[in-house]
């Protein structure tokens, strides 16, 4: 009963709590809007007040996981006094943190993330995480580049080159997701671990910094993250 007295908001909310539980679980093509709207208890009209098509679910579920990135770097450049470059490596470790606090919900969804059917799922939630977070590490390099902290000609196209960076180790943290608890646990955490340092390198070298400037990862966080089992 209590469902009925939710407001249009916490209505909206609630059918995304169940689309991205469902996206992640059964696989985006896969999930019907008959399936969205049974799981979220709405009407068909309940559920097209809100979206007009399980496409718009899919946005605005991956608009939401990005405004958990885009929260954390505005936190830390709202912070007085730092300068760019400190904004950028806190505004790196910020999302290690959260990373790593929240980790057995975020390798859940990676995994599910993963499987062949959730590609469109997995491409579309990048995309839109890239998009939200682009403007951000934009203007943290353009203010360095201007207080001297980085050495680029374009700052958009620099922070475009950082994010998509992400790509370089996709196989190697699929390698390690699905490694966990085997005997190839240690090698794949070892493995994502120097993809991730040569990340930081390759960061570096973008900004024109020396190596080992930014603090990409912390020793032993992917071994944290994904304790190798034996």
């Amino acid at each position: 009963m209590a469902r009925s007295y939710l407001s249009a908001d916490e209505r909206r909310e609630q059918i995304l709590d169940c689309a991205q539980n469902l996206f992640f679980t059964k696989g985006f093509e896969a999930t019907t809007v008959q399936d969205l709207m049974l799981a979220a208890g709405v009407s068909k009209g309940g559920f097209y007040h809100h979206f007009a098509a399980k496409e718009d679910v899919l946005e605005a579920v991956s608009q939401r996981l990005a405004g958990v990135s885009t929260q954390l770097i505005k936190e830390v450049m709202d912070v007085p006094g730092l300068t760019a470059f400190e904004r950028l490596n806190q505004s790196l470790r910020a999302l290690r943190r959260f990373k790593a606090e929240h980790a057995e919900g975020i390798l859940a969804a990676f995994a599910a993330l993963l499987r062949p059917e959730n590609m469109t799922l997995y491409h579309r939630i990048n995309r839109v995480n890239v998009e939200a977070v682009l403007p951000l590490f934009t203007e943290i390099i353009a203010a360095g580049r201007d207080d001297g902290s980085f050495d680029v000609p374009d700052a958009h196209l620099a922070a475009q080159a950082i994010l998509a960076l992400g790509s370089m180790t996709h196989d190697a943290v699929a390698r390690a997701i699905t490694s966990k608890g085997t005997g190839d646990a240690r090698a794949a955490n070892a493995a994502l671990s120097a993809a991730l340092d040569w990340q930081g390198v390759v960061i570096d070298r973008v900004l024109g910094l020396p190596d080992g400037s930014i603090q990409f990862v912390e020793p032993g966080f992917v071994d944290a993250l994904l304790p190798a089992e034996d």
